[in-house]
């Protein structure tokens, strides 16, 4: 039996990540800045330490003991945005778990981290793709790649470290007030469901249960190798965009509401307000390229065993969770 370090554990990602892990009996450590918001963890078990992953010292005493971390913690994008404020959790914070890692000499990091910045149209497996030549200039982009950048450096410098990017996270979340943040994929597709959202920006979008972004976090734990990245996401054909899997939970909840896609090209500027700076540049971005068919057999899926759920029975598990919450009828 293992100690797992955790951050970001209050999120959908991290949360599930906690819960699998103890459903197999690891014992789990989590820097949370507030335990009385993660009650739900330390119900299921996890050792709740308070602390900020932008402190340095705070993380490595959190972890001090643990033989492994998965670092899920990001601020995310949303319609304001502050470049410092992204920053010192992005990319300090990612560089705090990895310095207490070295210093007490884990085993490994599991770094989550994101697609924004990688060019998926260049013909390769997404696991191989370059990093985009101009990638889109918002916090939440900027920062991500840098941590990722660091990860890898640090990789190739001998530190095993993983990273995983995951497509947009939705799902049943241990803790719920987190899984239905302001910023998070849950929360639109909720606001779908009541009928409060009548447009949303046009891109494919890869959709991935928050269950399913922990089994194969955990995976890259136990099963990958150093310096290599492992790209979760659903199975083929679920990439959709964000007005279709709002119809299609709509249809499998049987609530009669339709929502339009929206060209980001029609009024960016007006745009980004409405839907954030990161949303919109990933839009732009999405129209400038075509990603190549990916099949069911990945470099993820042959070194991790990652076989994600469908979407329409990701959306069951979501309606059915939102039902159980009171959240719709």
């Amino acid at each position: 039996m293992s100690t797992i370090f955790v951050t970001g554990a209050t999120g959908l990602a991290g949360s599930n990540i906690c819960k699998l892990l103890r459903e197999r009996g690891d014992d789990v450590r989590a820097i949370v800045r507030s335990p009385a918001d993660a009650v739900p963890l330390a119900e299921m078990g996890v050792e709740l330490v308070e602390g900020d992953i932008t402190d340095a010292g705070a993380v490595k005493r959190a972890a001090d003991g643990c033989e492994a971390a998965i670092h899920s913690a990001a601020l995310l994008g949303g319609a304001s945005q502050d470049l410092d404020e992204f920053r010192a959790v992005n990319v300090v914070g990612a560089t705090n778990v990895f310095d207490a890692a070295e210093a007490l000499g884990m085993r490994r990091v599991v770094a989550l981290s994101t697609g924004t910045f990688l060019d998926n149209s260049a013909g390769v497996p997404m696991e191989e793709a370059p990093v985009l030549e101009n990638p889109p200039e918002d916090p939440y982009t900027i920062t991500k790649l840098a941590a990722f950048l660091e990860a890898h450096a640090r990789a190739d410098a001998g530190q095993d470290i993983v990273t995983c990017h995951p497509g947009a996270i939705f799902g049943p979340g241990p803790v719920p007030d987190r899984a239905l943040a302001r910023t998070s994929f849950n929360r639109v597709l909720l606001a779908a469901l009541r009928g409060r959202v009548k447009r949303y920006l046009r891109f494919p979008v890869s959709w991935v249960l928050g269950e399913d972004v922990a089994r194969g976090s955990i995976a890259a734990l136990d099963k990958g190798v150093s310096g290599e990245r492992y790209w979760l996401e659903g199975r083929p054909g679920d990439s959709i965009s964000t007005a279709e899997c709002c119809n299609r939970v709509c249809a499998i909840a049987g609530v009669d509401h339709h929502v339009e896609d929206l060209d980001p090209r029609t009024d960016p500027d007006g745009l980004a307000e409405e839907f954030g700076p990161t949303l919109v540049a990933i839009a732009l971005a999405a129209l400038e390229s075509e990603r190549p068919p990916r099949g069911p057999v990945t470099p993820t899926s042959e070194r991790l065993g990652y076989d994600p759920a469908g979407l329409d029975d990701g959306l069951t598990q979501l309606v059915d969770w939102l039902r159980g919450l009171g959240r719709i009828d």
